[in-house]
């Protein structure tokens, strides 16, 4: 809990909200409401930043922005504003003003462009699900806590076994999303399956169990006649930048086509 440390006492100081700011059921944010929430972003912003750094690499951030822009773009929603950080510590953190920070560690984790599309789609799904309060002293007040589970590798501020219908629903909104845009559905399936496994915390809100009852429903899918995109030469560049970011030795990993698609039962 001591990484945390300088979370807690960021969002203590100006995430109190009164009682009556959130319920199970919200109903229309008012615009003081929504200016606190985007205080809270930016100040939030800031402290990440001042921890970690940031990766300002335009074949990085770029090519992560054009992935979320598209997944947008099939939803019919905003974007939101990704931005890549030096944090060594596994996170993607979700703040209430729609700016998603990365870690390079998570980034460099992800496996495929299909993977990162599903991490995005994730989130996004996150962005559009009401924000989870959390009871402050005597029950006085509510702390507003990440909308995901992978914001922290440590619990936040309320079990993180609370979590698992919240984190459920994104990840079916997620492989809506990746189908919507053209993305092979279970690659979020095979990040999530992956940071689940390597990170038992987070496996409480996101249960291997719910993941396996998806992948069954994922894997009869019919793709469309174009396929599925899975993978990019794009992607390769970015993943190689992220390593020469963090200070990493590049990974040999094999040369892709400029695409691979899933058609039926096998890959072209």
């Amino acid at each position: 809990m001591r990484r945390w440390s300088w979370l807690v006492s960021s969002v203590a100081f100006i995430a109190v909200l009164p009682d009556s700011a959130r319920s199970q059921v919200p109903g229309p944010e008012t615009p003081a409401q929504i200016r606190k929430e985007f205080v809270l972003g930016q100040q939030l912003a800031l402290e990440l930043e001042r921890k970690d750094g940031r990766i300002h690499d335009p074949a990085i951030v770029d090519c992560v922005q054009r992935i979320a822009n598209r997944l947008a773009g099939a939803t019919g929603g905003k974007a939101m504003d990704v931005r890549i950080t030096l944090g060594s510590d596994r996170y993607a953190y979700l703040l209430p003003h729609g700016v998603l920070y990365i870690s390079g560690a998570l980034l460099e984790r992800v496996e495929s462009e299909a993977e990162i599309a599903g991490l995005l789609a994730h989130q996004l799904a996150h962005l559009r699900q009401p924000l989870a309060p959390s009871q402050g002293p005597a029950g006085s007040s509510v702390l507003l806590e990440p909308a995901c589970v992978l914001a922290s590798q440590a619990a936040p501020f309320r079990s993180v076994e609370d979590r698992r219908e919240a984190e459920l629903l994104a990840t079916k909104a997620a492989i809506e999303t990746l189908r919507s845009a053209g993305y092979e559905p279970s690659a979020v399936l095979d990040l999530l399956s992956k940071l689940a496994y390597e990170h038992p915390a987070w496996a409480k809100a996101i249960v291997p169990e719910d993941l396996l009852n998806l992948r069954s429903i994922v894997e009869i899918d019919v793709p469309p006649q174009a396929g599925y995109l899975i993978d990019s030469s794009q992607f390769a560049q970015l993943h190689a930048s992220v390593l020469e970011a963090l200070g990493h030795a590049a990974r040999r990993r094999p040369s892709p086509r400029p695409t691979l698609v899933r058609t039926g039962s096998d890959f072209r």
